[in-house]
């Protein structure tokens, strides 16, 4: 029972709650559609621990697969809103969104024996350095605006700072992940489980905080 309740899943489950409070009567459909995409990530986490077993000895990457277009389509239907403040950031999301969904079914087709059994870790790669590359062009947006806004009460500075902050680290982990995965460090278990945990902590720690920014601080940052 205890492989329900781990770090990585009481804080997404913490963030769902928080975004269920927060925005479910906020005039915006897209952070509204963070309550969705949250659900979806609490069920895919959920199902993937169910699915590998106690002891993890069932290939469960198939859930994770799935998952990955949600995770890509929220995520992007986000930046989108984000950046459109500032710019017209269609082009460039659609021409993200268009390589890598052929990365993705390319790898598919890639692992013809395995199929959906095998993580597609490079269209992975691809949408977490896309994700690193919009965060700090909102940041850049962000610098160039006029107007003063008090960030420790901005929605979108922290949840861009909670997505930069995830993708970026996870980043160097794929980049590092052999000499990583060999690394035991309390109990038999490997460091890369420790960052894991530890990246979304501080991603849904972010997200929470910008929903409650959202719901109830959103009018001081402007004051």
């Amino acid at each position: 029972m205890s492989n329900y309740f781990t770090v990585s899943i009481v804080s997404e489950l913490i963030c769902f709650f928080t975004a269920a409070l927060c925005l479910l009567k906020d005039k915006s459909l897209v952070w509204r559609s963070m309550i969705i995409y949250l659900f979806f990530t609490c069920v895919a986490e959920l199902t993937g621990v169910y699915v590998s077993g106690p002891k993890h000895s069932v290939n469960n990457n198939w859930v994770y697969n799935i998952f990955l277009v949600c995770e890509i389509g929220f995520t992007n239907l986000m930046f989108a809103y984000l950046l459109d403040k500032y710019v017209n950031s269609k082009p460039f999301i659609i021409i993200g969104l268009a390589i890598v969904a052929m990365l993705y079914t390319y790898e598919l087709h890639d692992n013809y024996v395995h199929h959906i059994l095998v993580y597609n870790i490079n269209t992975y790669k691809v949408v977490s350095i896309l994700f690193v590359i919009y965060s700090l062009y909102y940041y850049y947006l962000l610098l160039k605006d006029d107007h003063y806004i008090k960030l420790r009460y901005s929605a979108e500075f922290w949840w861009v700072a909670g997505a930069l902050l995830f993708y970026f680290t996870n980043t160097a982990c794929n980049i590092f992940y052999k000499p990583l995965s060999t690394v035991l460090v309390w109990n038999g278990i490997h460091l890369t489980r420790y960052i894991n945990g530890a990246l979304n902590v501080l991603l849904y720690g972010c997200w929470s905080y910008s929903f409650i920014c959202k719901k109830w601080l959103t009018r001081i940052s402007k004051v």
